[in-house]
């Protein structure tokens, strides 16, 4: 086992050349995150949508090379240096895996217990079973038609409101559930239309009758969009962890580093704040938040501000605090790790799937347009991974 430690001496320390990149990294991250923000909030200054279009899908590719080239290679990196105890890198190097791992479950239970859709899904046993019940027997009725009136299948159309079976609008599970809540209730006349005579409802009740009224799909449609935006909230949420957590580092990184590197590093590290911001930005801003809502600019402030205060941090401390540390190596590379987890299961599964994989995505980007966004995403993780030769 080697020393651990860096041994920087304190008359290389520049403190004033460190002040001064507190408050550059400190304007560079709250002004890129902010932009978004402000592009989709002040009309006036005439910010194309087209910005916000390029900043959302820049953001993504951003985001997942942030994950796969900045944190988990660290993490790595730190828990297996040869200074650290037997356990880290003999025993069990693949410790960092496991943390992250053990991040994606918790974010996955997390989901599951906070989604917005699992109040859909709960009810009384008794009408749930009752509603599917109507939904599955759909292909019998479809039969049962074109048997008693001799009507091809092909006769037989789906309304538009009928449930897609498979990935929905929002690419997760839940939404399926979500679908047929919210449209199980329709009888099933009102959802085939059909050129012969439908079958009677045994309820005896006219279609009129058991059609809904308009204030019900008012209701509907305002409770969906109630919950599309939590979902779009708690996402925003777990970016904002996963990027906060290892931020705190990357500014103790940057105070305790001095000469060239620190030079370096702090270049690195201002590409790497605007990158991050304008991906946060831009999720942030396409949440449904009130026209006067504070909460949005203060998620940008918080991103602005947790890298500046682990340089605060690290310049306190200077003394004291030295990321070379077998206690910093672990530190670090535990965030990092934990950090990786959060940034991975979300830039992949709330955003890449979500963007263009879930079938509403199949209706807002087409031709051209899904190109684009595509190679926005790959341009944005290419110019995250290649900061990564250097921060």
């Amino acid at each position: 086992m080697s020393t651990c430690g860096s041994g920087t001496r304190e008359e290389d320390y520049n403190l004033s050349l460190h002040v001064g990149a507190l408050f550059i990294i400190l304007g560079v991250s709250a002004g890129a995150c902010a932009l978004p923000i402000i592009a989709l909030r002040v009309p006036q200054l005439r910010i194309p949508a087209k910005a916000h279009f390029g900043f959302r899908h820049f953001g993504t590719g951003v985001l997942i090379a942030t994950a796969f080239v900045h944190l988990i290679p660290t993490a790595f990196i730190s828990l297996i240096d040869p200074c650290l105890p037997p356990f880290f890198n003999e025993q069990y190097p693949a410790l960092a895996g496991a943390i992250a791992l053990a991040a994606v479950f918790m974010i996955t239970i997390a989901e599951m217990v906070f989604s917005p859709g699992r109040s859909l899904c709960s009810g009384p046993p008794t009408n749930s079973t009752e509603e599917v019940g109507k939904v599955n027997t759909l292909p019998n009725v479809r039969s049962e038609v074109t048997r008693n009136n001799s009507l091809s299948p092909d006769e037989i159309t789906p309304a538009q409101n009928t449930p897609q079976f498979g990935r929905t609008r929002s690419g997760r599970s839940h939404s399926v559930m979500k679908t047929f809540d919210r449209r199980s209730s329709l009888p099933y006349a009102d959802k085939l239309q059909l050129t012969g005579t439908a079958p009677s409802d045994p309820s005896g009740l006219s279609s009129d009758e058991r059609r809904p009224s308009d204030d019900s799909l008012t209701i509907f449609e305002e409770k969906e969009a109630e919950q599309q935006r939590k979902k779009l909230l708690m996402q925003c949420l777990l970016l904002e962890c996963g990027i906060l957590f290892h931020s705190i580092f990357i500014g103790l990184a940057l105070a305790v580093a001095v000469g060239s590197e620190q030079v370096i590093l702090l270049i690195a590290i201002a590409f790497h704040q605007t990158f991050e911001g304008l991906a946060l930005g831009s999720r942030i801003a396409a949440v449904g938040w009130k026209p006067k809502a504070i909460q949005p600019w203060l998620m940008a402030l918080a991103y602005g501000c947790t890298t500046p205060l682990g340089q605060a941090i690290g310049i306190a401390t200077r003394n004291l605090y030295d990321p070379d540390s077998a206690t910093g190596l672990v530190v670090v590379g535990t965030f990092n790790a934990f950090s990786a987890g959060l940034l991975t299961y979300t830039s992949l599964v709330d955003l890449l799937s979500e963007d263009f994989l879930s079938d509403h995505s199949w209706k807002t980007l087409r031709g051209n347009k899904r190109v684009v966004a595509m190679s926005l995403v790959f341009f944005g993780a290419f110019c995250m991974s290649l900061i990564g030769a250097w921060a």
